[in-house]
C-alpha cells in the first residue's frame, strides 16, 4: 500500500512537472521554430504551420494533463471502478485522436510527423481499449453491489 501511494504522489508530481514544462515550451516554441527553420534542409518556409500545429497539440495537450491529475486523483481517493474514470479515459482517447488530425494536417509539409500522427492515434486507441474494460468492470462491480 506503501508504494502505491508513492507511485501515485511520484505520477502526480511528474504531470504537475509536464504542466510547468509545457507553459515553459508555450514561450519558447517561436525562438525553437526559427531555429528549425534554419537548420532545416528544406526551402521551404514552415514557421508559421509549425507553430499552429504546436499551438494546437499544446492545447489538446493541457487537456490531457489536466485529465490526468484528476484521474490520479480519483485513483487516489480510491475512486477506480467508478463511471467518472469512464468518462476521463474516453476524453483521453478523443484528445489523442484530435492530435493525430492535427499532425496529420502538418505531415504534408513533414513527412517524418507521420511518426507523431501514428504514435498518437496508437496511443487513442489503446486508450479507447482501457476505457471499454473499465466499463466492463464497473457493470461487473455494480450487479455485485446488487447482489449483496
Amino acid at each position: 500500500m506503501k508504494n502505491e501511494n508513492r507511485s501515485l504522489k511520484l505520477t502526480s508530481i511528474l504531470i504537475k512537472t509536464a504542466i510547468v514544462l509545457c507553459v515553459g515550451a508555450l514561450f519558447a516554441m517561436p525562438y525553437a521554430a526559427e531555429i528549425y527553420q534554419q537548420v532545416s534542409f528544406m526551402n521551404d518556409d514552415v514557421t508559421v504551420p509549425l507553430l499552429i500545429t504546436f499551438y494546437s497539440c499544446a492545447a489538446v495537450g493541457f487537456v490531457i494533463l489536466f485529465v490526468l491529475d484528476r484521474l490520479v486523483e480519483n485513483i487516489r481517493k480510491g475512486e477506480v471502478f467508478v463511471s467518472k474514470n469512464i468518462k476521463l479515459l474516453r476524453i483521453l482517447s478523443y484528445c489523442c485522436f484530435v492530435i493525430a488530425v492535427i499532425t496529420l494536417i502538418f505531415a504534408r509539409l513533414r513527412i517524418i510527423v507521420f511518426v507523431i500522427t501514428f504514435a498518437a492515434a496508437f496511443i487513442g486507441l489503446i486508450l479507447r481499449v482501457i476505457k471499454n474494460c473499465f466499463e466492463e468492470a464497473v457493470k461487473l462491480r455494480e450487479e455485485n453491489d446488487f447482489t449483496i
